[in-house]
């Protein structure tokens, strides 16, 4: 019954939006809006001698691995790796020292990834609850509308085309969504998968088409496979191994341009859109903090026009990737607010001629606001000086202090100061945008209103008026050794350390959650549901938690109360597949076939091949409707 559905690739017919926007168009200068100036630092400068003029490239491949950290690369000086098909883009492009993800959540990193803006702009803030609204102009669209062929094959469903990230893609390739379980991890799939149906999309293109293709692994993220899958050499270290399969997958689809002849005309941008905390500072993964373990992640530009080996050792950010990528195309993007700017000329290894310093880099999460009630995360990297505004806030020196571990914020108050009034100043730059709230709580609404998280720059968020994240840790590291508990199979375990957070946080909507599913999955349907109604009450409102509640009901013989819960599942997540599959139940307990009928087709319309358990439920019901 907890099966997700399936999504079809998203055709050209969804993309009459993109015709409506300016349009984009190769050029030999690149242009847009001037980033404002923030500070008085002196401008780094980097980059190898420059190369004799080649070609420009004709066609993209980006590539984003999922949660891989930079320094888990043997590009980036980890000894341990088994990467050689990353390092080997490294010695033949020119890598990034510094650069540096917008924030540890999957979504509102490719969001600005893809439109070289900053999530306060954007207005995507946490995975799942937000899309990339359709006034942005997307990479893919600019490329499209230039000529390119564009497509992309994703491995999560964060990243499914519901979310707003297909604009501009003549083909997206979404995640089926299949089983949730009991952590609530989001639906992924292999990079194998990924790339098969990638070189089937290269297949279909004519030789002289240039292209515009995007890639997304998800294998570094958790949950890691057996250590009887892994390579013996890794087998002890999960997280390493897992980078090696995707540096794997990698390496077939550059094996793969090179067998279409089309190696030598495509620029190859391998970046992350966050890493992985791997235990610092008590974080196992990823989302909750703001430390480097989670934003310093791989950037490489790889491609015969540019001079091979070289190194830039100033601070990018993952909002450069598309201007710089438009200006190496020789394409004219649209104007970008700051801190956005082209990386062009360092990657071409030109010496800098900037004439202003660099802008800060902004970082920031939310995840502890919208999921906890807790105080949100934002900052500034500047040079090696990195803030971090919160109720406690934290100042480091992240060149002799890498690991983040002596907060210099007593110390050097009037430089945490200096770096405040720029934060203040690049979010007054970057104010809101409208309609990227998918579904969120009024709770949640009222929250980010009051803190300024509608766009504005207020400082509010340093008040103490919301628990500092510091303080919480330890009971995010409890609720994810639950998920760990419920995995192993150690369930009573499991239930014990979650009745332990409850008492605790009586309140908390993700612990109301897992404790109002683990009954669900025992079969105490009545004892369920009042855990659930809480969690979505205080602001837990995404299509899994609604669905689950409405199980209850419909178990329980409520067909009218499961009705309507139902349907609230499917106005969250149109797609979801187990409210469209409860929902039909309800409609044949109700004694009206055709409706059940219009859902499961609704259902098996979505479904795009593999194994599906509610699949074959859903035809065994269908089977049993009079027609």
């Amino acid at each position: 019954m907890l099966t997700q559905p399936c999504t079809p690739p998203r055709s050209a017919a969804k993309l009459g939006h993109v015709t409506s926007k300016l349009p984009h168009r190769r050029t030999r200068r690149f242009s847009h809006a001037p980033w404002l100036l923030f500070c008085a630092a002196a401008a780094a400068s980097c980059g190898a001698p420059a190369a004799e003029p080649r070609a420009a490239p004709s066609s993209v491949l980006l590539v984003t691995i999922d949660t891989l950290r930079a320094d888990r690369l043997g590009c980036y000086g980890h000894t341990r790796a088994h990467t050689p098909n990353i390092d080997g883009l490294a010695t033949r492009g020119v890598r990034f020292e510094r650069a540096l993800s917008v924030a540890p959540l999957t979504f509102p990193a490719h969001v600005s990834l893809m439109s070289g803006t900053i999530p306060p702009h954007h207005g995507a803030r946490d995975n799942g609850v937000f899309r990339a609204v359709e006034e942005l102009d997307l990479l893919a669209e600019v490329l499209r509308e230039t000529g390119l062929r564009t497509a992309a094959f994703t491995a999560a469903f964060v990243l499914d085309s519901q979310f707003g990230l297909d604009q501009g893609f003549e083909e997206y390739g979404d995640v089926p969504q299949r089983v949730m379980h009991p952590k609530g991890m989001l639906e992924h799939r292999s990079a194998a998968e990924v790339n098969a149906e990638a070189f089937a999309w290269l297949n279909t293109l004519d030789e002289s088409e240039p292209f515009f293709l995007w890639l997304h692994y998800f294998e570094p993220h958790l949950p890691y496979p057996p250590p009887n899958e892994r390579p013996a050499a890794l087998r002890d270290h999960p997280y390493d191994a897992e980078v090696s399969n995707a540096d794997r997958a990698l390496g077939q689809v550059l094996a793969r341009l090179e067998e279409l002849g089309r190696g030598e005309e495509t620029l190859v941008v391998l970046t992350s859109d966050h890493g992985e905390s791997l235990g610092e500072h008590g974080e196992a993964s990823h989302s909750f903090f703001v430390y480097q373990a989670v934003l310093h992640v791989p950037l490489i530009f790889s491609h015969a026009s540019l001079p091979a080996g070289s190194t830039v050792s100033s601070n990018a950010s993952l909002v450069d990737v598309m201007p710089t990528l438009l200006e190496l195309l020789e394409i004219e993007g649209p104007p970008l607010p700051p801190p956005a700017r082209s990386l062009a000329a360092s990657v071409r290894g030109a010496a800098s001629t900037a004439s202003s310093p660099p802008p800060p880099v902004y970082f920031e999460s939310l995840n502890s606001l919208l999921n906890y009630g807790w105080a949100p995360l934002q900052g500034v990297t500047l040079g090696d000086d990195k803030y971090i505004r919160a109720p406690r806030a934290e100042l480091y020196d992240i060149a002799r202090d890498p690991a983040e571990l002596s907060n210099l914020l007593a110390t050097d108050a009037e430089r945490a100061r200096a770096l405040e009034e720029m934060l203040v100043a690049l979010l007054a730059a970057n104010p809101g945008r409208e309609g990227a709230e998918r579904e969120l709580s009024d709770s949640d609404r009222v929250r980010l209103a009051g803190l300024g998280y509608t766009g504005a720059a207020s400082p509010a968020v340093t008040e103490n008026t919301l628990a500092d994240p510091k303080d919480g840790i330890e009971r995010v590291r409890k609720e994810e050794l639950i998920l760990e508990l419920f995995n192993a199979g150690r369930h009573a375990e499991g239930v014990g350390v979650l009745r332990e957070l409850l008492e605790g946080d009586p309140a908390n909507p993700v612990f109301n959650s897992r404790f109002g599913f683990v009954q669900l999955m025992q079969g105490r349907f009545d004892e369920a549901i009042p855990y659930l109604e809480r969690s979505i009450e205080n602001g837990y409102r995404v299509a899994e938690n609604v669905t689950n509640l409405a199980l209850c009901f419909l178990y329980t013989q409520r067909l009218d109360r499961a009705r309507t819960v139902f349907e609230e599942a499917l106005a969250i997540n149109a797609k979801y597949l187990p409210a469209l599959f409860g929902l039909a139940q309800v409609h044949v307990g109700q004694g009206d076939p055709d409706a059940a009928r219009d859902r499961l087709d609704e259902l098996l319309g979505l479904w795009r091949g593999g194994e599906d358990p509610i699949i074959a439920q859903a035809r065994q019901l269908l089977a049993t409707l009079p027609r």
